[in-house]
């Protein structure tokens, strides 16, 4: 008896049913696409002959159930959509796959004369109301494409025709308002054309968002000039218009906007947020600037959760939004102000680890640091809080040196509290401290590794220079003392952590602060001692060793900038560290854009 290969195959393709795809004459779809009118006419007429079919029941289509005239308005091949409109007007209304018909296909590519010549059919008007899946009729494809004479074309073929909302709820006039096209627009609101209200459930769709999302002033002025009424609906996040002027950053249309109807600036969204604090958390200076001058009061409103301005601008790290605030005499009072869970801007520019904005306000002299939330936390509490709970991300590293540079206080805890954290330290911080360990030892063993061999060969090589003459230079003398420096120091750094893995967890973390920075040196001394090398052994062609010296100081000045946050966090209680600290973190805060 007969086994298959692979049992159950053959009985599942018995099962399956294949569609087979729709096919046109390959004459008759060649001549279509290519143009040549007598050919699609000889091959169009041999089909109703080999059919034996009236023309009218003779609709080849192809895979995506396109006609000849699909093919031909696709080509903008008008001679044969000319013939097709005269002969065979049927065909109009044929619709593809996608529901599109011809007029559909003309008209969203903003062909004013394939459009003219389906529209001016005998057949239905050329299809002016026909829909495809997406709810769309020719004059919103014209619209949403941007074809502003198409659209002008097909508006004056039937003016009063009507047309409904598409699958996407926007309207006629929404779509004019949305490209900007004031002629259309005053003529759908003049004489309009089916049904383009702002009420019922489109409601969001608003021409009045459309024009502004646009940036089409013209429109906007032409709408409130209308029906200002339409300025009244909200979008779905019960965004006002001025609120999405703002949200766009749209100087003009937020200027209008208040000058024609100023208590939209005293609305609030769903989320609690004035347009003002919009503008303050996306860090529109200018837009802050015009709204302060026409309405200067709204500096007091506050969200749902009690933040002025400034607290969103600190909340979203917009820094040089907080630096004009800050220059501003009448929002001092802003600057430490509380919201609903006692966060000043501070508090809130820490918890969100945007270290360039804490250093901006912890230079101010107005700010003041000892104030606490309703956790009785002061922002460095918050910065310090979230590096043991393993937030040690570069931002919050940099975040939390911002505020011990400057000498930023901790708020008076009870002792115990102290004591009960350190007697339940978990499991995961153990793990993390042991990782850090891991690493550093691994980058200790390897500069000690490499220095130990530079220090066995002479730059150059024992054959090109004579080691008597390489003792007087002071270059050699330079990378020999480096090199030392950087061995012992990366070697001390491999047995402090030796030493830190058998320690009790106190001990663990003063290993790790000291160890770090003499990794620090070993790495600026091995940096050091390597372009020492290197000047010396091209030191005979001064323009190059010129060019060494320059670019490997550079990279050490980069290093020890990076590095030195790196290095004394931890050890920023002490006056001297902090000073040591000032410069060079500013100079990474404003390099990194932090």
């Amino acid at each position: 008896m007969y086994v298959p290969k692979y049992p159950g195959l053959l009985e599942e393709e018995e099962e399956e049913t294949y569609q087979t795809a729709e096919t046109m004459d390959p004459k008759l779809y060649r001549a279509t696409t290519e143009g040549d009118i007598l050919e699609f006419a000889r091959a169009l007429e041999q089909a109703h002959d080999q059919y034996h079919t009236p023309p009218a029941s003779c609709v080849q289509l192809g895979p995506q159930k396109t006609t000849v005239l699909h093919i031909a308005t696709s080509f903008a091949h008008y001679e044969i959509v000319k013939l097709i409109c005269k002969d065979l007007p049927f065909f109009v209304v044929e619709k593809n796959a996608k529901g599109d018909t011809a007029l559909h296909i003309a008209a969203r590519a903003g062909d004013s004369l394939l459009v003219t010549l389906l529209v001016n059919s005998d057949f239905k008007d050329g299809g002016l109301g026909e829909k495809n899946e997406e709810g769309n009729t020719a004059l919103h494809e014209a619209l949403k494409y941007g074809h502003e004479e198409a659209a002008r074309i097909l508006i004056n073929k039937n003016p009063e025709m009507c047309y409904s909302l598409n699958k996407e709820g926007k309207s006629l006039l929404y779509l004019a308002a949305e490209a900007g096209f004031v002629t259309i627009v005053r003529l759908l609101m003049d004489n309009p054309v089916g049904n383009y209200s702002l009420g019922g459930k489109h409601k969001h769709k608003s021409p009045v968002f459309a024009a502004i999302l646009g940036r089409n002033i013209d429109v906007i002025k032409l709408l409130w000039e209308k029906d200002p009424s339409s300025f009244q609906l909200r979008s779905g996040k019960g965004k006002n218009p001025l609120h999405a002027a703002v949200c766009m950053g749209y100087t003009e249309g937020v200027n209008f906007l208040l000058d024609k109807h100023c208590e939209f600036a005293y609305q609030k969204d769903k989320h609690g947020f004035y347009p003002i604090h919009s503008a303050s958390s996306k860090g529109l200076v200018d837009i802050i600037k015009l709204m302060l001058q026409q309405r200067p009061d709204i500096r007091e409103l506050l969200t749902a959760h009690g933040q002025n301005m400034l607290h969103a601008a600190a909340r979203s790290g917009k820094y040089k939004a907080v630096e004009y605030m800050l220059k501003m005499p009448e929002l001092e009072k802003l600057i430490n102000e509380k919201d609903e869970d006692g966060h000043t801007p501070l508090h809130l520019a820490t918890i969100f680890g945007h270290p360039k904005l804490v250093g901006i306000l912890v230079r101010d002299e107005r700010v003041n640091l000892k104030l606490v939330n309703n956790n009785r936390q002061t922002a460095l509490d918050i910065a310090e809080e979230q590096m043991e709970m393993g937030f040690t991300s570069f931002q919050k590293r940099l975040t939390c040196m911002a505020l011990r540079v400057v000498g930023a206080p901790r708020a008076h805890k009870p002792k115990t509290f102290r004591s009960i954290t350190v007697k339940h330290e978990d499991q995961p911080d153990t793990e993390r401290r042991r990782d850090k360990i891991n690493v550093i030892l691994l980058v200790a063993t390897i500069i000690a590794t490499v220095t130990y061999t530079s220090g066995l060969t002479i730059p150059g090589g024992y054959n090109n220079i004579n080691p008597d003459q390489l003792l007087e230079k002071v270059k050699f003398q330079e990378y020999i003392i480096c090199d030392t420096i950087a061995m012992y120091s990366s070697i001390i750094v491999a047995v402090t952590l030796l030493w830190a893995q058998l320690g009790d967890p106190s001990s663990t973390r003063v290993a790790l602060k000291l160890a770090l920075l003499l990794l620090g040196i070993a790495l600026a001394m091995m940096s050091i001692a390597f372009l020492a090398g290197v000047y010396l052994v091209v030191s005979k062609l001064r323009w190059l060793a010129n060019v060494i010296l320059f670019i490997g100081s550079s990279f050490i000045i980069a290093l020890a900038v990076i590095f030195v946050p790196l290095c004394f966090l931890g050890s920023l209680n002490y006056h001297v560290f902090r000073r040591l600290s000032y410069y060079p973190l500013y100079l990474v805060l404003y390099t990194l854009g932090a």
